[in-house]
């Protein structure tokens, strides 16, 4: 395995190490109802180095990480409190970069100019994305409603 700045480059030996890690920690992630869980760095001898532990939601995570590392996806993190280029917003939105800033234009995602550029906070992107899964949601709800009402399930 080589690392970068940019990238990881995994052999498939190490590809396949990182896919049966995320599927053991899914595995027991799924039927654990603990509120931390511990590893632990076991000496030669069977005694303890460290134990670290860290809550659950913080394995399911890596074990993600790890499942997108194991497939050669490319992924980025960004810290909520961090400020976004638009073409990096329109990344995380899945949508282009013409029609985020026709969303930043209409007032419905906040953003300050920085010379000629916009800079929006991943916070508010998150916060425009969630309103947005809600509302489609509401209409997949009403699509539905109106499907039933006019017999559409009826075989």
């Amino acid at each position: 395995m080589s690392i970068t700045a940019d990238r990881v480059s995994l052999s498939d030996r190490d590809a396949e190490l990182l896919a049966q890690a995320s599927r053991v920690m899914g595995e027991a992630l799924d039927r654990s109802r603990a509120r931390r869980i511990a590893l632990i760095e076991e000496r030669d001898d069977g005694g303890d180095i460290v134990r670290l532990e860290v809550p659950p939601a913080t394995l399911r995570l890596l074990s993600q990480i790890l499942a997108l590392m194991a497939r050669q996806q490319t992924f980025v993190l960004y810290p909520e409190s961090s400020e976004l280029t638009t073409k990096q917003a329109a990344e995380v939105l899945g949508v282009s970069r013409p029609f985020l800033i026709r969303v930043l234009e209409a007032g419905q995602i906040p953003f300050r100019k920085v010379g000629r550029h916009r800079r929006v906070l991943m916070q508010d992107v998150l916060a425009y994305k969630k309103t947005m899964q809600i509302k489609r949601c509401a209409a997949l709800d009403e699509l539905v409603k109106a499907s039933e009402d006019i017999g559409g399930y009826d075989l």
